[in-house]
């Protein structure tokens, strides 16, 4: 009896350790498998995250061409107000488009990133590095965008203070032509055929400043730019998941 005691004791011990072996097992194989979904999650949002740099450069392509545009539309302006006598009808349009859509200016695509921090999973993003890159990213592109904002308040401020539309030629181009033929036919009678010397010395400082706010534009534009590249740079060495996915 006591023999017989001894061996299934000896048996129960041994099922004990088998059992306990097969969970740690399966543990350490469900550990693996949440590991290799994990890994699959990080570098699925390295992609997503390069995705949305890469909008970001090509929003920042249009606005650099844009801008550039707005340069050439700013230099024929004031060449056009530096002559004795002026083409109004020249000078609006040349004003214009040296103004069209000036309020665009860049905002970054942080929808990924904020929805990684909204669910809860940063934590998943192991490379540290690359989260501090993306909040140096966010605030450094922010200030250059906010910069070409408040210059191109700057603009907005001295349009408003203008006192006679009708004297400083931007009528001739930005309202006129919008109009039916009838108005348009009065309006080209109405207005004035040069401008009074008071308004054009307004006008040409006018100008000037908003070349110079426009060339700074550009500069910002450069600097975001290169925010972009480095950016990209980064997460374009992390996102491998294809790779990863086939190995």
């Amino acid at each position: 009896m006591e023999n017989k005691t001894g061996k299934y004791f000896k048996y129960a011990i041994g099922e004990i350790i088998l059992v306990v072996i097969g969970i740690l097992i399966a543990l350490q194989i469900n550990n693996w498998n949440e590991n290799g979904k994990a890994s699959k999650l990080e570098q699925s949002y390295y992609c997503l995250l390069l995705d949305d740099i890469e909008q970001d450069k090509i929003q920042i392509e249009q606005l650099t061409t844009l801008n550039n545009k707005r340069i050439e539309a700013s230099n024929k302006a004031i060449i056009t107000i530096q002559n004795e006598k002026v083409n109004l009808i020249e000078l609006g349009k040349a004003v214009a488009l040296s103004r069209r859509d000036g309020s665009q200016y860049f905002v970054p695509n942080t929808s990924t990133y904020e929805d990684i921090k909204s669910s809860g999973n940063l934590n998943i993003i192991k490379n540290k590095n690359i989260t501090k890159s993306l909040n140096r990213y966010a605030k450094t592109v922010e200030g250059y965008g906010n910069t070409i904002q408040s210059n191109f308040n700057i603009v907005i401020n001295r349009v408003i203070q203008t006192a006679d539309w009708f004297n400083v030629g931007a009528v001739h181009s930005n309202y006129k032509e919008i109009y039916p033929k009838e108005i348009q036919d009065n309006l080209s009678v109405d207005l004035p055929k040069k401008i009074p010397i008071e308004s054009k010395s307004r006008l040409y400082e006018d100008l000037v400043i908003e070349g110079s706010i426009l060339r700074r534009r550009s500069e910002l534009l450069k600097l975001i730019n290169n925010e972009v590249d480095i950016m990209k740079s980064k997460l374009s060495n992390q996102c491998d998941f294809e790779d990863k996915l086939k190995k």
